[in-house]
């Protein structure tokens, strides 16, 4: 019998499929990969998707170093950004669903801050194009995160507590709800598509090569005053439209603070947490809102006493979390906008 002669190439392919095996999202392609073409090829594969991998682990933080300059600070967080919410998207085609879609989200939306901070060197008409881009790419991801969102909230509602009306749970309304989760679970693919094409324009970007992130403290000072502006309106009126606007730019001020913070580190950290949770408030009355609506909207879902049940209980709740979220607001925006710039300016 002839002996058996070892593959030289066999430790480094043991090595390979033993370090994909504790990444949970590489097994999938191990076995797709030996399916189709051999060891060989799903070493290379394999190996080819952990680099990758720890490519993206390694991409740098949403936040400018210290003397970088807006042209190499914007453009590397911009490329990140991209980077994250493609590979998420990719992945969630793959199995990681509404997870990624919502990460993918976040970084889509940390990117438009940055594009906003930057205005002032992009140009009104540049910065409206990639806005604009990414927004829709945004939006499009919306509905099933939006979806799945409502359930958690009406669940939440359900829970027995001592001071609201007894209910049941609203069964049917969260059967339709859950029903448009699982329906608008999928990303659609142009999205992809369109992230990728703004990635390749961002070393067109007109950024300045000189000066640090201090240069971009008269757009942190757009972001916060237009944030202030937004504050005195809901203070006055707090609608629906208007709470929910202050919530769109406490977010800005908070991803802009985050990226901001080496220009002052003990002042952004401040800003960026009290916007945060300032937009946390915002955001759990909002999804009240939009449950409250979206049930009177489909009345067969509830029977007359469920749907008083539920706008008792969302009324009642609303109130408290709009009184903490103006106390918070008025908090965040009690400095005039050009000292705020001022104190990044000068670090």
């Amino acid at each position: 019998m002839a002996k058996r002669v070892k593959s030289p190439r066999g430790g480094k392919l043991a090595a390979a499929l033993q370090q994909a095996a504790h990444d949970t999202r590489a097994r999938a392609l191990v076995a797709s990969a030996l399916a189709a073409g051999g060891a060989i090829a799903t070493a290379k594969l394999v190996r080819d998707r952990l680099l990758e991998r720890r490519r993206r682990r390694r991409s740098p933080r949403y936040r400018l170093q210290p003397g970088e300059s807006p042209r190499a600070g914007i453009g590397r967080v911009a490329r990140g950004q991209l980077d994250l919410a493609i590979g998420l998207l990719e992945d969630g085609h793959n199995g990681a669903g509404d997870d990624a879609i919502h990460e993918a989200r976040k970084a889509l939306k940390r990117l438009r801050a940055a594009l906003r901070v930057s205005r002032g060197f992009l140009g009104t008409e540049r910065y409206r194009h990639e806005n604009t881009i990414v927004r829709d790419a945004g939006r499009a991801l919306s509905d099933a995160r939006d979806a799945q969102v409502l359930v958690t909230t009406l669940d939440e509602l359900a829970e027995p507590h001592a001071d609201e009306p007894d209910v049941s749970g609203w069964p049917r309304l969260r059967e339709a709800l859950e029903a448009s989760a699982e329906r608008d679970g999928a990303a659609p693919a142009p999205v992809v598509e369109a992230l990728s094409d703004a990635r390749a324009r961002v070393s067109g970007w007109p950024l300045p090569q000189k000066g640090g992130p201090q240069a971009l403290a008269p757009g942190l000072e757009r972001v916060y005053r237009r944030g202030r502006r937004a504050f005195h309106v809901a203070e006055h009126e707090p609608s629906t439209e208007h709470l929910h606007e202050l919530r769109k730019r406490a977010k800005d001020l908070w991803y802009a603070a985050q990226l901001l913070k080496p220009t002052a580190p003990k002042r952004m950290k401040k800003v960026a947490r009290r916007a945060h949770r300032l937009s946390d408030v915002l955001g759990k009355d909002h999804d009240l809102a939009v449950l409250l609506e979206r049930a009177e909207g489909e009345p067969e879902l509830l029977a007359p006493t469920e749907l008083e049940a539920l706008r008792e209980v969302i009324a009642r709740q609303r109130e408290q979390l709009q009184r903490e979220a103006m106390a918070r607001a008025s908090r965040l925006y009690k400095r005039k906008p050009r000292k705020l710039a001022r104190l990044v300016a000068a670090s």
